[in-house]
This record gives C-alpha cells, sequence and structure tokens, in this order.
C-alpha cells in the first residue's frame, strides 16, 4: 500500500511539472530523483507517461525549438546544445531543427533580431557597430556565414 502511495505522489508531480511546461524524460527524471522517489517508481510514472503521449522528446524538441525562434532566437547550434543538456537523442534533436528550418529561415531571424539593435549603434563609428553587432550573434551561436551576411546587409542598407 505504501509503494502505491508514493506512486501516485510521483506522478502527481509529474503532473505538476508537466503543467508549467513540456519536458523531456530526462528532465522529469531527474526532477523525480531529486525528490527522492526510487528508480522503480519513476521508471513506472515514465512509462505510464510514456504511454499516454504526456512525455515525447520528439515532441518536445519542437515545441523548445520552436519557443525559442519566437522568444530569445539563437542559431543551430545554441539550440542543439540546450536540447543535448535537457537529454534529448540527436535523432530527435535533428529531426526537431530540421522541422524549424521549414518555418525558419536562421538568417532571416538573425537580421531581424539584429536591425532592432543596429537602430541604436547607427550613432557609433562603422567597424564598431560591426563588431557589437559580430558579437551579439555569436553569442547567440548563429553561424560564422550567417553573421557576416546580416552584418554586410545592414551596413549596405544603412550607408
Amino acid at each position: 500500500m505504501e509503494e502505491n502511495k508514493k506512486l501516485r505522489a510521483a506522478t502527481n508531480n509529474a503532473y505538476c511539472l508537466l503543467r508549467s511546461r513540456p519536458r523531456s524524460e530526462a528532465e522529469l527524471r531527474g526532477r523525480l530523483k531529486l525528490k527522492r522517489y526510487d528508480e522503480t517508481i519513476i521508471d513506472s510514472v515514465v512509462v505510464a507517461l510514456k504511454k499516454i503521449g504526456e512525455i515525447d522528446d520528439r515532441k518536445f524538441a519542437g515545441f523548445w525549438v520552436e519557443s525559442r525562434m519566437h522568444v530569445n532566437p539563437m542559431g543551430k547550434s545554441a539550440l542543439r546544445r540546450e536540447l543535448k543538456f535537457k537529454g534529448v537523442d540527436d535523432s530527435d534533436i535533428d529531426q526537431a531543427l530540421e522541422d524549424a528550418a521549414k518555418n525558419y529561415d536562421e538568417y532571416e531571424v538573425a537580421l531581424n533580431i539584429t536591425r532592432e539593435r543596429f537602430k541604436r549603434l547607427v550613432k557609433l563609428d562603422r567597424r564598431k557597430a560591426s563588431k557589437r553587432l559580430y558579437d551579439y550573434l555569436a553569442r547567440r551561436e548563429f553561424d560564422y556565414d550567417i553573421i557576416n551576411r546580416v552584418i554586410g546587409v545592414l551596413i549596405d542598407e544603412n550607408g
């Protein structure tokens, strides 16, 4: 009977975690471990939640990439690193990035987020403004080629 109570409590905790935002299987396992549940209970909860579709790393990866593109856009390598840190498999990460590439052009995303920043840098000399834009995009781990294209376009547009 005690085991049943622990299982229900762990399941309730898992649902509370999933209610705030989707999570990867590894994230959920880690959070339940922090609450000191046994591996067997954690396994039971994860299997049950996977069975009903509450845990799906492929869907989670898609959600993560989609939300990042809207809230805090970054390059593919940064997204890959974040998802890897959250315990998502490479195949699921690849699929999420491939799906995102159909909806988002990384160059266009980088250009759009940099245009706002560029408006604040217009008074600086060209070299200093370019350096700041480069650093901004590099911190977000956009590819070198994309960064150069974006900076080139913005400098050309604004003389």
